[in-house]
């Protein structure tokens, strides 16, 4: 079974989703180090270009189709990938869609711990945004992408432990992988 992670940024998805991979004996692929890969850059520099995020998506589009050319497979999306209707409905088709969900409180803890560059949290010259401007752009964001998050077949609660979530998604896949 092909299956599709996806939750903000921080919520989770490339920690718990090699982990999940492991268990569920499939391989385990990052969308988002896949585009990077591809285009030999790193997302930072993708949206830094004249055609920055759009040029993101569109790779994000095309590679996302690409994983439907393997049946067992864990898939680590990009947070932004199924807002875009097109994207949404073909992972809906084509595995079954998980989304990891965070308070707002826990996934600004977690962009704040991390080194990652995150071009959605800074400012246009690329500097990290303060705290407080970081936490108003997520809220934001994540209005804005709730929809597309809760159209999923499954939320699950990514605000545990990493092993509580991994075996979530094992129960989860596990589940709708048994004949009815």
């Amino acid at each position: 079974m092909r299956v599709y992670l996806t939750g903000f940024m921080a919520s989770g998805k490339s920690t718990v989703g090699p982990e999940a991979a492991a268990r569920l004996g499939q391989p385990f692929l990052d969308l988002d180090r896949l585009i990077t890969a591809h285009a030999g850059r790193s997302i930072p520099t993708l949206f830094a270009q004249e055609d920055g995020e759009a040029r993101f998506r569109e790779l994000e589009r095309d590679l996302l189709r690409r994983t439907a050319t393997t049946d067992d497979l864990v898939v680590a999306l990009g947070g932004g990938a199924l807002v875009d209707d097109a994207n949404r409905a073909f992972a809906k088709e084509h595995g079954l869609v998980l989304y990891l969900e965070a308070p707002v409180d826990t996934l600004l803890g977690r962009v704040a711990d991390d080194d990652t560059r995150r071009p959605l949290l800074e400012d246009e010259t690329g500097t990290r945004l303060p705290r407080d401007e970081q936490r108003t752009r997520i809220e934001a964001m994540l209005d804005e992408r709730r929809p597309a998050y809760e159209a999923a077949h499954h939320t699950l609660d990514a605000d545990r432990p990493v092993e509580e979530v991994v075996g979530r998604i094992v129960e989860v896949v596990t589940a709708q992988a048994e004949p009815a």
